[in-house]
């Protein structure tokens, strides 16, 4: 597992660099540390990482511009910080986990473990998308979406005006962060339940799904089973 620590005090990070090699031993881990966004950037360029864990005070500087960069990227972000008033901000833009500081091997344990499992505690929902537009990061209230369609390690956030845009993580990868409400459809297919008006066979199996937007989606024989459980006796 591919470990990346963004941390500007170098004990601290050889420190969290220690308890998670300790942790994930049995994992193989590869852990590097960053001291600087810029720094952090250039080691994933370097190199992918499975989860970077984040301090979001990085050199005094704005941690949540630096949030908006990591949760853009394919990976998961753990963030270790003091800031505990911003920890639900943290999960609405997309955080795996928030450990706050002084950490504990307990605390990293559990959300290495969320990290293994590719689950997310139930703490505030996710809000916003963070996507790479250009050089800058544009935010993506997740209201806006109409539907996901999953691009091969991309996904595409199809959005209420009509626009397409490309998100750097794989479906499987955003899945744990989406509110339960969302279902999937299709192994390529997640939309928000609440957003289905209707059900239709079409015979051999084939179902589809009918969103208030009125785009039809795809149901695979798989999934439709879970789904009209969660959508409710009045869509069986």
């Amino acid at each position: 597992m591919r470990i990346l620590i963004v941390e500007d005090e170098r004990p601290t990070a050889e420190d969290i660099r220690a308890l998670a090699e300790r942790l994930l031993k049995n994992d193989r881990p590869s852990v590097r540390i960053a001291t600087t966004l810029g720094e952090a950037l250039a080691a994933l360029d370097e190199e992918p990482a499975d989860a970077v864990l984040l301090d979001l005070n990085l050199h005094a500087k704005d941690g949540f511009d630096v949030l908006q960069h990591m949760t853009s990227e394919a990976f998961q972000t753990i963030v270790i910080s003091a800031n505990i008033h911003r920890a639900i901000e943290a999960y609405e833009h997309g955080v795996l986990d928030f450990i706050p500081k002084p950490y504990t091997m307990e605390r990293l344990k559990t959300a290495f473990d969320r990290l293994k499992k590719g689950r997310a505690p139930e703490a505030a929902p996710l809000k916003f998308l963070s996507v790479k537009s250009g050089r800058g990061i544009q935010v993506v209230p997740l209201a806006d979406v109409r539907f996901f369609r999953s691009a091969n390690v991309y996904v595409e956030l199809h959005l209420a005006d009509g626009r397409t845009l490309l998100y750097g993580k794989p479906l499987k990868s955003l899945l744990p962060l989406l509110p339960p409400r969302y279902v999937r459809l299709h192994k390529s297919y997640v939309a928000d339940a609440e957003s289905i008006v209707r059900l239709e066979s079409h015979g051999g199996g084939e179902y589809r799904a009918v969103l208030k937007s009125g785009d039809v989606l795809p149901v695979s024989r798989r999934e439709v089973s879970a789904l009209k459980s969660k959508l409710g006796p009045a869509f069986g």
